[in-house]
C-alpha cells in the first residue's frame, strides 16, 4: 500500500507544459523552427520552390506572370475563361479520361485569375504527387483546345457574368479599377465584356498563352508531405520542354483621382467606395499600410460591441446608424496599389459616412496613437498566420512572393517587419499616400445622398496652423 502511495504521489507532481512559458519565448521557437523554404532554377527559367512539411497532402500550383492587365482590348476576358477549359481535355487525355482520373486521385483541381496573376494547383495526398502534377501540367501546357467545350464553357461563363453584375459589391470594385486607372491595361476588368466572349476562338487562346505562358515567368510551387528534388525531377519532366518567350513589356500605369457613379434608385443601399493611390506589392511601405487598414478595420452590424468597439471609426459609425457595413482595403499590384475603404449606406447617411472616413485618414496622418497602432500589429500578426497555416495558403503565398520578390520572407522576417512598424511610421506614409491626395470613388445603387466629387475631395486635408 505504501508502495502505490508513492508512485501516485510521484504522478501527480505536475509536469511544467509549454503552455505556461512566456509567450514570445515559445512563438519565437516556433517561428524558427518552420520548414524553409527550398529554390531550384530550370534551365529555361522555372522557378521551383517548395516547403516540405509533415503531412499526408500536398498543394501544387503553377503560378504565372499573367492576367486580365497583360490582355489587349479584344483579348480581355480571355485569362479568365480559360480557366473554364484547363480541365477539359489535353491532347492525351479525353475529357471523360481526364475525368476518371481526377475521381480516382479523389483531389481537387482549381483556378484562380487574377489582374496580373493566373494560378492553377491541385490538392492531393502525397503519395499521388507525381501524377496529380503531370496532369496539372498536361492541361495547362498541353490543352486540346475542344472547339465543342469552347463554345459550351461560352454560356457558364455568360451566366457567371450575369451573376457578377447582380452583386454591386463586385461591381463597385471593378468601377474603382476602371476610373482610378482610366486609359490603361490594369483598368480592364477579369471576366471581360460579353462582346469579347462570344469572339473566342481556339486561335484566340493559343495565342494568348503563347505570348504569356513563359517559363520565364512561371512558378511551380508545392507545400506539404513531398521532398524538394521530387518536385524539381516532375518539373524536369514535364516542364523543362518549355521554350523562353520574348518577355512582354508591362505598360506602365496611370492613377487618376475620378468619379464614377451609377445611380439606381431601386436598391436599398449603395455600394461605395473612396481609395487613393496605395504602395505596390514590393513597397516598404506597404506593411505600414497594412497596419493602418487594420486601425480602421471593419464592421457590421451584425457585429457586437457597439460603442466599445476596438476601431475609432466603427464607434463613430455605431454612434450615428451611418451604415449597414464597411471594410478596409489595402490592394497591392506590382508597381502600384490602392488604399480605401468600401461602404454601404442609405441615402440619407452617405455624406456623413464620407466625411467619417476621410476624418479618419486625416486622424491616422496625425493623430493616430500607440496603442492603436499595437492593437493593429497584432491583428495582422495574427491574419499572416492564419493565411499561412493551412498548405493551400503557404502554397499561395510562395508563389506570389517569388514571382514579385525572387524569394518568399520567411515567417520571422514578416513579424520582424510588423514589429518594426512604429507610430511615426504610421503617420509618416498616411501622410505620404492619404493627406491631400486626390481620391478616386466609385459608387453603385441609390447615390442621391452623396457628395459631389469637389467637394469630397476638398475633406482630403486639415487645415494646418
Amino acid at each position: 500500500m505504501l508502495k502505490l502511495s508513492n508512485i501516485l504521489t510521484k504522478i501527480s507532481i505536475p509536469v511544467k507544459s509549454r503552455r505556461y512559458s512566456s509567450y514570445p519565448i515559445s512563438f519565437t521557437y516556433h517561428l524558427q523552427n518552420l520548414p524553409a523554404t527550398q529554390y531550384t532554377q530550370l534551365s529555361n527559367g522555372v522557378t521551383v520552390a517548395t516547403e516540405e512539411r509533415e503531412s499526408s497532402n500536398a498543394c501544387i500550383g503553377l503560378y504565372i506572370d499573367a492576367g486580365s492587365r497583360y490582355e489587349s482590348n479584344i483579348e480581355n476576358g480571355v485569362a479568365h475563361f480559360f480557366e473554364h477549359i484547363a480541365f477539359k481535355g489535353s491532347n492525351g487525355r479525353s475529357k471523360f479520361d481526364l475525368e476518371t482520373q481526377m475521381a480516382c486521385l479523389g483531389a481537387k483541381y482549381k483556378c484562380i485569375t487574377t489582374r496580373e496573376l493566373v494560378v492553377y494547383y491541385v490538392e492531393c495526398l502525397s503519395e499521388d504527387t507525381a501524377l496529380a502534377t503531370e496532369i496539372l501540367t498536361d492541361c495547362i501546357f498541353n490543352n486540346s483546345f475542344n472547339k465543342t467545350e469552347i463554345e459550351h464553357q461560352k454560356q457558364t461563363v455568360y451566366s457567371e457574368m450575369i451573376d457578377h453584375d447582380n452583386d454591386p459589391g463586385k461591381v463597385v470594385f471593378d468601377y474603382l479599377h476602371a476610373s482610378a486607372f482610366q486609359g490603361t491595361p490594369l483598368a480592364h476588368t477579369v471576366m471581360g465584356p460579353s462582346s469579347n466572349l462570344y469572339n473566342f476562338t481556339d486561335c484566340t487562346i493559343c495565342r494568348y498563352l503563347s505570348k504569356c505562358f513563359d517559363p520565364c515567368r512561371t512558378v511551380l510551387a508545392a507545400v506539404g508531405g513531398i521532398k524538394h528534388e521530387q518536385i524539381v525531377n516532375l518539373a524536369a519532366s514535364y516542364l523543362s520542354g518549355l521554350e523562353p518567350l520574348k518577355s512582354i513589356d508591362m505598360d506602365t500605369y496611370r492613377y487618376s483621382g475620378s468619379d464614377v457613379r451609377f445611380r439606381d434608385d431601386s436598391m436599398p443601399t449603395a455600394h461605395v467606395v473612396i481609395a487613393v493611390e496605395g504602395p505596390s506589392f514590393s513597397d516598404d511601405d506597404r506593411i505600414v499600410m497594412e497596419v493602418a487598414r487594420f486601425i480602421i478595420g471593419g464592421w457590421d452590424r451584425s457585429q457586437p460591441g457597439g460603442l466599445k468597439h476596438p476601431a475609432r471609426l466603427a464607434r463613430t459609425i455605431t454612434q450615428g446608424n451611418l451604415c449597414d457595413s464597411y471594410q478596409a482595403f489595402n490592394l497591392n499590384y506590382k508597381d502600384c496599389g490602392l488604399f480605401g475603404v468600401h461602404f454601404v449606406a442609405d441615402t440619407l447617411y452617405q455624406d456623413d459616412i464620407m466625411m467619417s472616413i476621410q476624418e479618419e485618414f486625416m486622424y491616422l496622418a496625425t493623430c493616430v496613437t500607440e496603442p492603436e497602432v499595437d492593437r493593429a500589429k497584432n491583428f495582422l500578426k495574427a491574419k499572416i498566420l492564419s493565411d499561412t497555416e493551412s498548405s493551400l495558403g503557404t502554397c499561395m503565398d510562395i508563389g506570389r512572393c517569388t514571382l514579385y520578390y525572387g524569394y518568399r520572407p520567411s515567417l520571422p522576417q514578416k513579424m520582424q517587419a510588423v514589429d518594426g512598424v512604429t507610430v511615426d511610421h504610421v503617420r509618416q506614409a498616411c501622410y505620404r499616400y492619404l493627406y491631400d491626395k486626390c481620391p478616386v470613388v466609385a459608387a453603385v445603387g441609390p447615390t442621391e445622398g452623396l457628395f459631389e466629387y469637389p467637394r469630397i475631395r476638398s475633406y482630403m486635408y486639415w487645415a494646418r496652423f
